[in-house]
């Protein structure tokens, strides 16, 4: 993406889910099978003869005593195929179900920065990315780690002002170039609570604090480049200044004035 002279860069579009494509799961004929499916395979196995009611090489018929019997011995079976297949599914994340706490503590999960449980898809996803072991390094990919964790963010790149790229009067400030190691993290609907005189605690509550989407800012800051830093800021909302009757003001230009409001 081509760097704005005047704007900085903000994303809040989510880089696309590759595991949102659907693919078949693995399926065969023994993958969930009923007595009826095994019974004539069973009786092939039993010797053949008039005395096994198959004279001649014939079928043994399905109502027979020895038919029912088979189907007695078979029950058996028919569980333990469904459930060797479905514990052979557990072999890939993308089967993975009853043994998810066995893969997470292979891969030293869950997260440390959440608190209180996650759901069963929020860990399936952080499995899924933990055992891709993918780069994340666009700031799409970061939008995209948030929102599989219940977040919706945007992320600002500021631009340092820059002589002969920036233009002045944009948003583009002047300072240190290593003021560009920063990236700001906007979390829709957080929280933001402050240190009450009288009602917080020294020592224990903060000056300030935006609730749970400190969680969040705790794994994008272990997934992050090591050069840079995210740091968490209020979400804006843009909206039209009216007059009491609700009327838009427009400029000289007939465009609608917007006015910046924090969350």
């Amino acid at each position: 993406m081509a760097r704005s002279p005047a704007f900085n860069t903000i994303t809040r579009a989510a880089a696309v889910d590759a595991d949102a494509i659907a693919v078949a799961a693995p399926y065969d004929a023994l993958a969930n099978p009923s007595n009826d499916d095994l019974v004539a395979a069973a009786l092939s196995f039993w010797p053949q003869g008039s005395a096994w009611g198959s004279p001649n090489g014939q079928a043994v018929s399905l109502s027979s005593g020895l038919a029912k019997f088979s189907r007695v011995l078979l029950d058996g079976f028919v569980w333990l195929y469904a459930r060797a297949f479905r514990l052979s599914l557990e072999a890939s994340v993308r089967g993975v179900d009853e043994l998810l706490p066995d893969w997470e503590a292979d891969y030293g999960l869950p997260e440390g920065c959440f608190v209180g449980d996650l759901s069963t898809a929020q860990r399936l996803s952080e499995l899924a990315r933990k055992v891709k072991a993918d780069a994340i390094n666009h700031p799409e990919q970061f939008v995209r780690v948030a929102l599989d964790h219940g977040f919706e963010i945007e992320i600002e790149e500021p631009a340092i002002f820059e002589c002969g790229f920036s233009e002045v009067a944009g948003f583009h400030a002047p300072g240190p170039a290593y003021e560009e190691t920063y990236w700001i993290v906007r979390v829709k609907d957080a929280g933001l609570t402050y240190f009450e005189a009288g009602a917080s605690e020294c020592g224990y509550d903060p000056l300030f604090s935006f609730g749970a989407a400190e969680q969040i800012l705790c794994l994008l800051r272990k997934l992050a480049p090591a050069w840079t830093l995210p740091i968490l800021a209020p979400w804006i909302y843009l909206d039209t200044l009216v007059t009491e009757d609700g009327t838009p003001i427009v400029d000289e230009y007939g465009n609608e004035i917007l006015v910046t409001l924090n969350n």
